[in-house]
């Protein structure tokens, strides 16, 4: 019997609100997307602490990139990256502000993540997601971006100047 496509997202985000738990092995939080077909949510309970921990990272990155594309900033979209990474992202936002458009209301689906790897400082993590809202907005208007595909990649996220930095991005992950 498969899992209802709302309990999915409710148990994730019940997780997510309640932060509790802590361990050291991988685990991994599942969510299901509209559309999409149920996963089930899986965590081991020593783990799911961490993988709370690593979607709130996640969350707030995504949330400040949100910001620097929606403001055309490409200083304020370096600062989420660490010296040396980034420059796909920054050649996209240049790309949008050189035809005059920002991209606003960004918002990136969270649909699984698993810890890989993770010490004060660092977070290794396997990321599904997808970019599920976004609108260019230029002088002619607003143009409702396509919704993009669920993509799984490994992100390294460090901690640099009191901010989580992505210091690499490599995809797609293995299964």
């Amino acid at each position: 019997m498969r899992p209802l496509p709302g309990l999915c997202a409710l148990s994730l985000l019940v997780l997510v609100l309640a932060g509790c738990g802590s361990g050291s092995p991988p685990a991994s939080v599942r969510s299901s997307a509209p559309g999409a077909g149920a996963r089930a949510v899986r965590a081991a309970p020593a783990a799911e602490g961490r993988v709370v921990a690593a979607a709130r990272v996640l969350r707030r990155w995504d949330a400040a990139r949100a910001v620097a594309y929606s403001r055309g900033s490409v200083p304020l979209l370096r600062r989420l990256y660490a010296d040396g990474a980034g420059a796909d992202d920054v050649r996209l936002l240049r790309d949008y502000a050189r035809r005059g458009l920002r991209v606003q209301e960004m918002t990136t689906q969270l649909l699984a993540v698993e810890v890989l790897r993770h010490r004060p400082g660092l977070w290794r993590l396997r990321v599904t997601d997808r970019l599920s809202h976004a609108v260019a907005v230029g002088a002619t208007g607003r143009v409702l971006l396509p919704r993009d595909d669920a993509s799984t990649r490994t992100v390294q996220l460090v901690r640099q100047g009191g901010r989580w930095r992505a210091q690499r991005v490599s995809g797609p992950a293995p299964p």
